[in-house]
């Protein structure tokens, strides 16, 4: 997002996807699709090599229709990422203008969008954040979904509290 003297703004470390090693991202999806496609009782031990790899305790079921939704890799790319989504005590309103910039014009890979959407939801007190997005209509309650929102229009809603219950 281009600020007021044009200059397009960085976000700090903090609201970034992680940086991941690139083999364990590699070897993680294809445990992840070798279980994903496989049977409950012959994937136990890649089961157990992804979760002490990635540090996780997911079971079997966690892995069931994620070819349906994205791909594996992607998947693995978020589950590494979970520990690092957080709520900052400091976070400013440009720095969520500049995600909600960078979600709604689709910049940068599916997981970093995944990222930001999950900073957002954990950053600003509106439970609805990602309806406001995505399906304005539904956020309004008036079925409006091609209503077309700035970035700077989402966060401000979002920071005021204006939702309609759903």
């Amino acid at each position: 997002m281009q600020n007021r003297y044009g200059e397009i703004m960085e976000l700090r470390q903090a609201l970034m996807p992680p940086l991941l090693n690139e083999a364990k991202v590699a070897r993680l999806a294809d445990l992840a699709a070798e279980i994903d496609c496989g049977h409950q009782d012959q994937t136990g031990e890649q089961l157990a090599e992804f979760n002490r790899e990635a540090m996780t305790n997911l079971a079997f079921i966690d892995f069931q229709g994620i070819y349906g939704g994205q791909d594996h890799e992607t998947w693995v790319r978020q589950i590494l990422a979970g520990p690092h989504e957080q709520r900052l005590t400091d976070i400013t309103q440009p720095e969520l203008t500049e995600m909600a910039r960078r979600i709604m014009e689709g910049e940068g890979p599916e997981h970093a969008t995944y990222f930001w959407l999950e900073m957002l939801a954990l950053n600003i007190p509106d439970p609805r954040i990602i309806d406001l997005i995505y399906h304005p209509g539904e956020y309004f309650g008036d079925g409006d979904n091609k209503r077309e929102l700035t970035p700077e229009q989402v966060i401000e809603i979002a920071l005021a509290g204006k939702y309609t219950p759903g």
